[in-house]
C-alpha cells in the first residue's frame, strides 16, 4: 500500500510541476520573501529520526531496490519498502548512513536535524570526511582526498573526475558535480527555515558558503528526480515541499537582493541541437574561447533567434556582454579577454558565463580567470 501511495504522489506531483509550476511569491524579495517562505513551507511536523531514515532508505531514495550515496555514487541493495532498511545499510561494506547537509554541530538538531529536505543517504566514509566542513570549490592542486564509489584516492583521478567528491583537509568539502545543485538548494532551505538555530550554533557558517552555493544552484539545475524527491518527502512532512527546488529564482530574490535571472533553469531537457561548450583554456590568462552551437530556432523571424552570451560575477552582476543580437543556426566562437563592459580588467577569480537562445535554451558554466 505504501509503495503504491508513494509512486502516485510522485506521479501526480511531477505532472503538477510540469503543468503549473511558476514563480513563488512573485514580486517579493529580501526579508518579506523569507518570512513568507517560512510561513508557507516550514513543515508542521517531521518524523522521528529512525523513521525518517527508514522512510528515506525504503521509499524516498530507493530506486529499483537500490539506495545510492550522493557523494560517491556508491550503491547497495535495499528492497523497496523493506520494513527494516537499516539492516541492509548498516551491514554494507562500507555502510550507507545519513548525511546532514547542514551539520548537526552547526544547528541541525531537534526538528531541524530530522527534516528530510536536507538529509541524504551517503557512503559513510565520505560522510565522515565531510564532517562539519563548509562546502566549497577545492582546486585539484589543494585537494587531499577524492571519493568515488568505494574508492579513496590521494592523487588526481585520471578519469571520471566529475564523479568524485573532494576534501581539502580542515578547509572545505566539494561534492560531486551532479549533487552540487541539490546541496545548494538544501542549504538555502535549511537556513531559511531554521535560521535562528543555525546562527546560534555558528553565525558565520552560512555566509562563508552562500556565494558558492548560489553558483552551484546555477550550474547544476533542478531535474525531475529532485522534484520527485521533494514531493515524496512532503508526503511524510505535512505536505511541505522545498520551495527552492520548485522555484530556483528564490535564492537570488531572498538572499542577493536581485531577481535570480541568470541560469535558474528548472531542469527541462534542452533542445538536442543546442549546446554551450566548456570554455578553453580554463583556467585562463589573458584570453579564453567560448563556443556554442544552435540548431534551427523554434521561434523567431527568418529562422533566427535572439541570443545573449554574458559573463557574471558570483554576486550575479553582469560583467561583460559578449553577444546580444539575432543569430541563425551555426557554430560560434567568442573570446573574452578578462575585461568588463567598460574595458577595464577584472580581478582574478571564478566567473559564470551564460548562453540564452530565445525562450527555449539557457545554460550556465563557470570559468576561472588567473591574474
Amino acid at each position: 500500500m505504501m509503495k503504491r501511495l508513494i509512486w502516485w504522489v510522485i506521479f501526480f506531483s511531477c505532472w503538477g510541476v510540469l503543468l503549473a509550476q511558476g514563480t513563488i511569491f512573485p514580486g517579493l524579495s529580501g526579508p518579506e520573501l523569507l518570512d513568507s517562505l517560512v510561513a508557507r513551507y516550514k513543515p508542521p511536523f517531521v518524523l522521528d529520526y529512525n523513521t525518517a531514515r527508514d522512510s528515506m532508505y525504503a521509499y524516498i531514495d530507493n530506486h529499483n531496490d537500490s539506495v545510492r550515496g550522493v557523494y560517491t555514487g556508491y550503491t547497495i541493495y535495499v528492497p523497496h519498502g523493506a520494513p527494516n532498511p537499516r539492516h541492509y545499510t548498516n551491514n554494507a561494506d562500507p555502510i550507507i548512513n545519513t548525511e546532514h547537509t547542514w551539520p548537526r554541530s552547526k544547528g541541525a538538531t531537534g526538528m531541524a536535524g530530522r527534516d528530510l529536505h536536507h538529509l541524504f543517504p551517503t557512503n559513510a566514509v565520505a560522510n565522515a570526511a565531510r564532517g562539519s566542513l563548509p562546502f566549497g570549490e577545492s582546486p585539484d592542486n589543494m585537494t587531499d582526498r577524492w571519493y568515488r564509489n568505494t574508492e579513496v584516492r590521494t592523487t588526481i583521478p585520471p578519469a571520471f573526475i566529475d564523479e568524485y567528491s573532494e576534501l581539502d583537509f580542515n578547509t572545505r568539502f566539494e561534492p560531486r558535480e551532479d549533487h552540487k545543485g541539490n546541496v545548494a538548494r538544501a542549504m538555502f532551505y535549511f537556513y531559511t527555515m531554521y535560521r535562528q538555530k543555525a546562527d546560534s550554533a555558528d553565525p558565520a557558517f552560512f555566509n562563508i558558503q552562500k556565494n558558492t552555493l548560489r553558483m552551484w544552484n546555477l550550474l547544476d539545475p533542478v531535474d525531475s528526480a529532485e522534484i520527485a524527491r521533494t514531493y515524496a518527502i512532503a508526503h511524510f512532512q505535512g505536505g511541505a515541499v522545498n520551495p527552492f527546488v520548485l522555484d530556483t529564482t528564490l535564492i537570488g530574490r531572498a538572499y542577493f537582493g536581485v531577481p535570480a535571472g541568470i541560469g535558474e533553469a528548472r531542469g527541462d531537457a534542452p533542445p538536442a541541437d543546442y549546446h554551450l561548450y566548456p570554455n578553453h583554456p580554463n583556467p585562463f590568462n589573458p584570453i579564453t574561447n567560448v563556443e556554442f552551437r544552435m540548431g534551427n530556432p523554434r521561434q523567431g523571424r527568418g529562422g533566427a533567434a535572439w541570443v545573449t552570451l554574458k559573463i557574471y560575477d558570483l554576486r550575479g552582476r553582469v560583467i561583460k556582454t559578449l553577444v546580444n543580437r539575432r543569430l541563425t543556426a551555426g557554430h560560434y566562437t567568442v573570446q573574452w579577454d578578462g575585461t568588463d563592459d567598460a574595458g577595464q580588467s577584472v580581478a582574478g577569480g571564478i566567473y559564470l558565463y551564460q548562453l540564452r537562445i530565445g525562450e527555449q535554451f539557457a545554460r550556465t558554466r563557470k570559468m576561472v580567470l588567473i591574474r
